[in-house]
């Protein structure tokens, strides 16, 4: 059976409900810059494009209040007046306590000099170097943002620390832009895909859980998943 260092590590992730907050329970800047380059190398990107910004933010507990702000209520315009039945979701909580937290957002990428050389030897077009290029292929953005975060979290667990995501946030840029927390986003102009937190868990998801609930919150199948074409002739 296959197994590999990859592997051992990134089977110890498990989402974050509540980090730790002592200062011995948190990266320090030099950790996180070190996590940082190991996983920046690891990551594939189309022709080395590399079309994202990611901003590190630091402990900053105001700043890490309304980013919070920003996700619950975000969750609540999508859901809607659901009347009693509210309750904040329990998901969105790492967002408030941790320590470290990247926001991925969109990067105007001109290529580097092979890319560019290519492209006039071909006639072909450099869209991650287009600004108008940006809201017709947010899943291509989305899939290179994917990818580099897969590879910081292997990283991040390589080195003891834990790391949650989440993309339930505004994604119009008017709030990022109206808050004095973020002037990088109204330098970019570009709302973020993702935030990717970082620190040491306090609370995981399944361990604020009962038993019953963990057995139902599995994942689908593999055959729901992946389907062997050939097989079917």
């Amino acid at each position: 059976m296959l197994n590999s260092y990859i592997t051992k590590a990134l089977e110890k992730r498990a989402h974050v409900v509540h980090y730790k907050t002592n200062i011995e329970d948190i990266p320090t800047r030099s950790e996180i810059d070190e996590i940082l380059r190991i996983g920046y190398p690891l990551a594939t990107s189309k022709q080395n494009a590399f079309p994202y910004k990611i901003h590190v933010l630091g402990p900053n507990k105001e700043r890490s209040a309304e980013l919070y702000k920003f996700c619950e209520g975000n969750k609540v315009v999508f859901d809607g007046d659901v009347g009693e039945k509210y309750h904040p979701n329990p998901n969105l909580f790492h967002v408030a306590s941790a320590p470290w937290t990247l926001l991925f957002t969109p990067r105007i990428s001109k290529g580097n000099l092979f890319a560019q050389e290519q492209c006039k030897l071909t006639g072909t077009q450099w869209e991650f170097g287009q600004e108008d290029y940006i809201p017709k292929a947010r899943e291509s953005w989305a899939i290179e943002v994917g990818m580099i975060a897969k590879c910081i979290t292997g990283a991040v667990l390589d080195n003891g620390w834990d790391t949650s995501y989440n993309a339930c946030f505004p994604h119009w840029i008017a709030p990022w832009k109206n808050s004095e927390h973020f002037p990088f986003i109204n330098k970019a102009n570009y709302h973020p895909f993702l935030i990717q937190t970082i620190g040491k868990s306090e609370k995981y998801k399944w361990q604020n859980m009962g038993k019953e609930n963990r057995k139902k919150d599995c994942c689908p199948p593999f055959e729901d998943i992946f389907s062997f074409e050939d097989d079917n002739e």
